[in-house]
């Protein structure tokens, strides 16, 4: 389980970004199309604007952000440490940027930062809303922590190869092991969540 439940989109490496440019929001997706399939299509659109006014930009698997897009990444700083406090501030974008965080997590045995800089609002809450439930929380993924770092192990390996499938579930991306090696996990899913511009885990079933 950890919160059974279910928003950076990634279809063969989606990356979905809402900039505010002005008064007004702007969405915009990157999809990294992997070698084999640009090699299929020769004359796939690098660019579209959907109805929704959501602008879709396509690139190869190495292709790099436009400069107003990798200046903001840029200026994004993942893990920040108070020098007086000793507090650390996390920040995701990506998926790999959550599991690498859990992990890290998992290895360390760092079930506060787990809890109050890596999860989601909706899943924290779930958890302080029930009796025990912090304790219930620190002590799943303290009996499972090999299980858990084996599935986001694989997860992180399997982005963007097929391993990986993409559900969408309104606001929450799945990311889900493939039948031909889900049966090898005893945890097969992990989902996502965006909190304004940062992402947060959701789940891990």
């Amino acid at each position: 389980m950890i919160m059974n439940s279910k928003s950076v989109k990634r279809i063969c490496g989606v990356c979905i970004y809402v900039c505010a440019i002005g008064c007004e929001t702007k969405t915009v997706e990157y999809h990294n199309r992997p070698s084999w399939h640009a090699s299929l299509s020769r004359d796939l659109p690098s660019q579209e604007v959907r109805d929704d006014g959501t602008v879709v930009h396509y690139g190869g698997l190495h292709e790099k952000y436009n400069k107003p897009m990798q200046e903001y990444l840029d200026s994004v700083v993942l893990e920040e440490k108070n020098e007086r406090t000793g507090k650390v501030t996390l920040r995701a974008l990506f998926p790999e940027h959550v599991l690498d965080q859990t992990l890290k997590c998992l290895r360390d045995k760092e079930w506060d930062i787990l809890f109050d800089q890596i999860i989601s609002t909706k899943s924290k809450e779930m958890y302080l809303n029930q009796e025990n439930g912090r304790e219930e929380f620190d002590s799943f993924f303290a009996t499972n922590r090999r299980e858990l770092a084996r599935t986001l192990q694989r997860i992180r390996k399997g982005i963007g190869f097929g391993d990986v499938i993409i559900q969408e579930d309104g606001e929450v991306s799945n990311y889900v092991l493939s039948p031909r090696i889900a049966r090898d996990y005893t945890y097969r899913r992990v989902s996502f969540v965006r909190e304004e511009q940062f992402l947060k885990l959701h789940s891990i079933q």
